[in-house]
């Protein structure tokens, strides 16, 4: 039996060797369990299904291309670093082409939870791959940058799937034609998001202006009212 430790990373090679060599629709967990040399329960014990597999299989892929930067790569535009990194993903995954197409064809195999946990991992691996190539991924602009690079992604995973070039060229190429179509969508997001900011800041202002304009002038038809009101209890009086 593998070392406890090991015991993830180990499922996950069972898993896609037996993704390249049949359909990842067929593949069942006694298979992958059988196939790593564990018992039914230690699968259980790290695992809760073929989709909990193939989201650690990408959280395994995230860590290993955020391993490899290199400090220098920083000092890269960010247009460039995102496509180094990208690029350097499908290079990490690219002995495990067998095993994608097998899971893409089977859809993955996944429920309706597990199609939307995949959903929010793949998002996720986006957001680190944005970070990393120093992209603000933060509120309601970085949640756009996020989806759109998905899409990128997307687009470019098929392609690179079939890629029978050495370097993945026409993979980088689609890439950058993408990426600088982006460049040019973000900037114009990021200009209009400015302008709604600043609108409604200028309405948040005119509010609170108004809000305590009408205060001032209830407190004072309050402090008009009051002597009116002594004067005729004085007059009422016995």
């Amino acid at each position: 039996m593998p070392a406890k430790k090991d015991i993830p990373n180990t499922l996950i090679t069972a898993a896609m060797k037996l993704a390249a060599d049949k359909s990842w629709h067929d593949v069942t967990l006694i298979d992958i369990a059988q196939t790593a040399g564990l018992t039914v329960a230690e699968c259980y014990d790290h695992c809760r299904g073929k989709g909990d597999i193939l989201r650690k299989f990408i959280h395994k892929i995230d860590r290993d291309v955020l391993a490899d930067l290199d400090a220098e790569d920083f000092n890269e535009p960010g247009h460039d670093r995102l496509i180094a990194i990208v690029m350097a993903r499908f290079d990490a995954l690219a002995a495990y082409r067998p095993a994608l197409r097998s899971i893409l064809c089977a859809r993955g195999d996944l429920g309706p939870a597990d199609s939307l946990r995949a959903i929010k991992t793949h998002f996720g691996s986006m957001r680190w791959m944005l970070d990393a190539a120093g992209f603000r991924t933060g509120g309601l602009h970085g949640s756009l940058r996020i989806a759109a690079m998905t899409g990128i992604y997307a687009r470019c995973f098929k392609l690179w799937l079939d890629d029978t070039s050495t370097d993945f060229g026409p993979t980088m190429a689609l890439l950058d034609r993408e990426l600088s179509k982006a460049a040019t969508w973000d900037a114009r997001v990021e200009k209009g998001l400015g302008k709604a900011h600043r609108l409604c800041g200028k309405i948040s202002k005119k509010y609170h202006r108004f809000a305590a304009k009408k205060h001032g002038s209830s407190q004072q038809e309050t402090t008009a009212q009051t002597p009116a009101q002594t004067s005729s209890s004085s007059a009422t009086a016995p």
